[in-house]
């Protein structure tokens, strides 16, 4: 155990990788004093003084066992960070008077765990939290909380019996914010909501989580349906698998990313939300093109919503044609049902029905159609280029080579090293893209692509040889895969042969054989555009 005193002359203490300690005891002897346990692991701390101090926990199970803010009762602060769990040994009731939790910073990933055995529920029992807007999380430890109230700014859980268990003053929290509470078992988490989306109904534009079933929505034909159910899912990317990302994360398409003011709004769907181009419905996943129809893997919180009418038809959401909600035996995948299956997955629905007049596609010329229509739209609104020309050099102790003049066609690309190659690794340098984004036909292919190569040949003073491509000591290559009977490795852009394998000697040629290239995103004007 650690003994810490934070003093005028230190006022912090920061973790570091050299502490071997797993409890400390902190004596705060200073205004305003910081403790940071950032990627600490798991820590025990007991915090004693008469001056007020702050408490920072990222990625790091913090374990506080005393909790004093002296005789003073001088505020305490609890900065929640990124993909921490802070919890209490104990907790005293005097501690809610002066302690306040902070989850500004937790980024949707951080959780405190709130041990309420000894929590009275008087009126001035009241915990304060702020920054719940940012993603928060609640686990319980001594009741299951069941539901929660809002009266005078004071948000109170209960049970199933409705005992009341905690209160809580959040800031700028409101009773319609109570739908943003997510009960599942002992934890309670707080959303932060994409919601506004705009659909068109006979009485104007409205936000899609206003619609309620019997409303009248406008169709893409020029017709009016009628609201039978709006399902709606909040998901969490700390608990998104990373297997299952392509199939949860929110397609972000860009305000007039389909057309001119089509979407009017940068428009979110789900990966496999239908979007309709003349008869098609084509999984929005398939048009992301890295520019203006991206999969926004950073969201943290965020929450779909899928509306049902009384006969399939195409909604106008912000503009832009896509299809409403069809039952395929997933309604279970939404919150406001009985039944909530416990994997974020919003991929393909299983058995889509046959619509009458309605294709609905995943591959094909059609598809591959759409895409570079939209891949020549993004270019115009980019001022981008996709080009074929993948920009192969070699860099060699700081000093960067162009290849030696050959035929385009020519698959092997020739490069004279400096007699000092010896002393460094070789750098394969060159254009790269998402496998996804640019290519014409549509793929899932998230892995970043240079160039594939099927051979790497050295001739130096020792003769000509062979790196092979399974060699463990190479790095930034993709895994090995099989071109009608030829092995070959995707570079991701910046891949590198170890001195300690390349072992050059005197003067020295670089063969790179390259069986496949890319297109590549390029600013205007400096490359030919891709065929």
């Amino acid at each position: 155990m650690a003994d810490i005193s934070l003093t005028p002359d230190d006022p912090t203490w920061a973790w570091t990788d050299t502490e071997t300690d797993t409890e400390f005891n902190f004596a705060l002897g200073v205004d305003n004093g910081a403790v940071d346990f950032t990627n600490a692991g798991s820590v025990t701390a007991n915090f004693d003084g008469a001056h007020p101090f702050s408490i920072y926990a990222e990625n790091t199970n913090l374990l506080i066992g005393n909790l004093n803010g002296g005789a003073g009762d001088q505020p305490i602060t609890l900065q929640v960070g990124p993909d921490s769990t802070t919890g209490f040994s104990q907790f005293q009731p005097q501690w809610l008077d002066n302690l306040t939790i902070d989850f500004s910073q937790a980024q949707g990933t951080g959780t405190v765990a709130m041990n309420v055995d000894n929590i009275t529920t008087n009126p001035g029992d009241v915990l304060h939290i702020t920054g719940v807007e940012g993603g928060a999380s609640f686990t319980f430890v001594g009741a299951t909380p069941d539901h929660a109230g809002l009266d005078n700014g004071i948000l109170t859980f209960y049970d199933a019996d409705n005992q009341p268990i905690l209160q809580v003053q959040a800031d700028n929290f409101t009773q319609e914010d109570l739908d943003s509470l997510n009960f599942n078992g002992n934890n309670v988490s707080f959303a932060c909501f994409m919601r506004g989306t705009l659909i068109a109904t006979p009485d104007g534009e409205r936000p899609v989580e206003t619609l309620q079933p019997g409303d009248k929505v406008s169709t893409a034909s020029g017709g009016v349906a009628t609201v039978k159910w709006v399902g709606h899912r909040t998901l969490y990317g700390a608990h998104i698998p990373e297997e299952h990302a392509i199939r949860a994360f929110p397609v972000r398409i860009s305000a007039s990313a389909l057309g001119p003011n089509i979407p009017a709004r940068d428009l979110y769907v789900s990966p496999y939300h239908h979007m309709y181009f003349d008869g098609k419905l084509i999984p929005a996943m398939l048009l992301v093109n890295g520019k203006t129809i991206v999969q926004d893997f950073s969201q943290q919180v965020f929450e779909y919503f899928h509306v049902e009418l009384d006969r399939f038809d195409i909604l106008l959401s912000e503009g832009a044609a896509s299809e409403s909600y069809v039952d395929t035996g997933n309604r279970s995948m939404f919150q406001n049902v009985n039944v909530v299956t416990l994997l974020a997955d919003f991929g393909p629905a299983p058995g889509r029905p046959t619509i009458e007049g309605i294709e609905v596609l995943r591959k094909g010329p059609a598809v591959a159609a759409v895409r570079r229509r939209l891949l020549k739209r993004a270019e115009q609104l980019t001022r981008s280029l996709r080009v074929s020309d993948p920009n192969l050099r070699v860099q060699v102790n700081g000093k960067v080579l162009a290849a030696q003049a050959h035929d385009s066609g020519e698959s092997i690309v020739r490069f004279e090293l400096p007699v000092d190659a010896d002393a460094g690794d070789i750098h394969l340098l060159s254009r790269c893209a998402i496998a996804r984004e640019t290519a014409s036909d549509p793929r899932r292919d998230l892995r970043t692509v240079g160039v594939g190569l099927a051979r790497i040949t050295i001739e130096d003073d020792d003769g000509r040889r062979d790196i092979a491509l399974s060699a463990s000591e190479l790095q930034g290559l993709n895994a090995p895969q099989d071109v009608h009977g030829v092995t070959m490795r995707w570079t991701d852009g910046h891949a590198t042969i170890p001195k300690a394998l390349h072992r050059v000697r005197g003067k020295a040629t670089l063969e790179l054989h390259v069986l496949r290239t890319h297109s590549y995103w390029e600013s205007a004007g400096t490359m030919k555009q891709a065929a």
